[in-house]
């Protein structure tokens, strides 16, 4: 179903979409106007089985919405947020109002749900932080998330997304994380990104025990790297770029043999812990200067200012 520039009056369109179990693909668009629809849309689980296309451009809550189901895909979650100001339909409302761009992509066959439950979030945009966090994390078989923008609180339910592999958070509101981020047993990559009021991680990372690749870059507030990150023991990637309140690193960091590379570039690390200097063929990428001050004699320059060099056989190291 293709609605371009729609008589129809959208809450109609809306409401009848429970009862097109043979839906396949619905677009719609709009471009004189926005639809706004004063109510969430509650569309059954299952209603959908069939829909393997879904494009909501005309509505008020989204600037985009795409979904698209495959054969060979992972089910993926995309949201950015983009703060607004007023609700042109709830002026007055105090809460958070945010202008999403969404994609989605799932397998095939269904899981059953999920699409429902994205349109569950509702028209308006005046946007209920629980009931929202409730939609996401009760996403079935969803295997990489992604959130951007001025969303101000990690969703508190994400250990229900058990079978998380891939997590990427952009969202530079933030100041924590909620503790059972721990719980996710299959996650083998999380990157913290631009989130400047984060100050700490919890404690007990390192329960992340599948992890392969930890990205926290331009955490500007973030102080330190808890220990527990050394029970990580298939991490291959450390990435702290512009972490500039990073001093340390944890001592046992040479507990990583799967580690293969650290990027400090620009973070505050004033020098390295003895143990990693057990990690044979281990990369570190700063800055050249800082490298040379650790002691590293073959140090290779990338680009200007930035270097890389290898802890083993490849180089010779002056420790001071």
């Amino acid at each position: 179903m293709n609605l371009m520039y729609p008589v129809i009056h959208p809450a109609i369109v809306m409401k009848s979409l429970r009862k097109m179990k043979e839906l396949r693909l619905l677009c719609v668009f709009d471009g004189n106007k926005t639809w706004e629809i004063d109510e969430e849309i509650h569309a059954p689980v299952g209603s959908l089985k069939k829909l393997t296309s879904l494009n909501l451009n005309g509505c008020s809550r989204f600037e985009y919405v795409g979904v698209s189901i495959h054969q060979n895909s992972l089910a993926m979650l995309e949201l950015i947020a983009e703060p607004l100001g007023i609700c042109p339909l709830h002026p007055n409302s105090n809460l958070p109002k945010f202008k999403l761009q969404c994609k989605y992509g799932e397998v095939l066959p269904l899981s059953g749900g999920n699409i429902e439950k994205l349109i569950s979030f509702g028209l308006c945009a005046c946007t209920n932080l629980e009931s929202f966090s409730a939609s996401i994390c009760g996403l079935q078989h969803l295997t990489a998330l992604t959130l951007e923008g001025c969303i101000p609180e990690v969703p508190n339910d994400l250990w229900k997304l058990e079978s998380l592999e891939q997590l990427t958070l952009s969202m530079k509101e933030i100041n924590h994380l909620p503790d059972n981020i721990c719980m996710l047993k299959h996650l083998k990559y999380l990157d913290l990104k631009s989130c400047w009021l984060l100050e700490q991680l919890p404690m007990d990372l390192g329960a992340l025990q599948c992890l392969e690749e930890l990205h926290l870059t331009d955490c500007i507030s973030l102080r330190d790297i808890p220990d527990s990150i050394c029970k990580m023991k298939f991490l291959k990637n450390l990435h702290l770029p512009y972490c500039i309140q990073v001093e340390k690193l944890p001592e046992e960091l040479g507990r990583l043999e799967c580690l293969k590379l650290l990027d400090i570039e620009s973070a505050g690390i004033s020098r390295l812990p003895e143990s990693i200097f057990q990690l044979k063929d281990l990369c570190i990428i700063g800055s050249t200067w800082r490298l040379e001050s650790f002691g590293f004699t073959s140090v290779i320059e990338r680009s200007k200012n930035i270097a890389f060099c290898y802890i083993g056989h490849y180089f010779d190291l002056n420790l001071k």
